[in-house]
């Protein structure tokens, strides 16, 4: 179940990460489709590395305040 869970994830992200380089593209006046497959498939996967590396941090903020509200009590 977690390795179905896992990539069940993994391509969501996948497909945000598409979505994501796209509008990126289309906003700069670029059609997508004349890029080669592999020119886009580094976008999405430097796009990929982009949404990890906030994830990450995200979670680190929220770690950091549920931290600090369980030593202050407030």
């Amino acid at each position: 179940m977690l390795n179905e869970t896992k990539k069940n994830f993994e391509i969501e992200v996948n497909k945000y990460a598409r979505k994501n380089i796209i509008k990126k593209l289309t906003d700069q006046g670029v059609d997508y489709k004349q890029l080669t497959d592999e020119a886009f498939g580094d976008l999405v996967a430097d796009e990929i590395e982009i949404l990890k590396s906030d994830s990450k941090k995200i979670g680190t903020g929220i770690g950091i305040g549920i931290l600090f509200s369980l030593i202050t009590g407030i």
